[in-house]
């Protein structure tokens, strides 16, 4: 089966003074960029399936708003495990998604997501790939596609078909 990966890095986010990392809010930027995802996603025919977010508020609030432009409602997950994940965690979560989800879509944060993306891609779109090596700033998102089980996807396994920043 033909699955597609989307990996979004939380939108742009505030730093205010006394408050956990894990609750830092999204700033007005971040509040402004977040939507153009979901309609991104949307205009792609991409809206996922399923959503695994991690369960830190700046990467909640990025889901709601760009969620707000979906045609269709998906399965959310919010995972602590993705709060602060390595790469490898992430692929794990990935790995655990039932075969009845044809899009998924992760929200994390860096290096986790960067890091992924990049492992997972093969070499068929070096630019993309070099991209996003180089730079991947808060609210991008990297489309990954692959043809297999998603307990299988392996490094090198997709092909990193797109990607989306609010800010390019």
């Amino acid at each position: 089966m033909r699955h597609t990966l989307i990996l979004l890095r939380h939108a742009k986010s505030d730093w205010p003074d006394g408050v956990a990392d894990h609750e830092r809010p999204l700033n007005e930027r971040g509040r402004r960029d977040a939507p153009h995802t979901g309609a991104w996603l949307v205009a792609e025919d991409r809206v996922p399936d399923r959503a695994a977010v991690s369960t830190a508020l700046r990467t909640r609030q990025t889901y709601e708003l760009a969620a707000e432009a979906f045609t269709t409602e998906p399965e959310v997950l919010f995972l602590d495990e993705l709060y602060g994940a390595t790469a490898g965690q992430m692929l794990q979560v990935i790995r655990e998604t039932p075969e009845t989800v044809g899009t998924l879509l992760v929200v994390s944060h860096n290096p986790g997501t960067q890091v992924l993306a990049v492992v997972l891609a093969d070499d068929d779109a070096p630019g993309l790939v070099e991209r996003v090596r180089s730079r991947y700033p808060t609210n991008t998102a990297t489309v990954l596609e692959f043809d297999g089980e998603w307990a299988t996807l392996d490094p090198g396994g997709a092909a990193m078909v797109a990607v989306e920043s609010a800010r390019d």
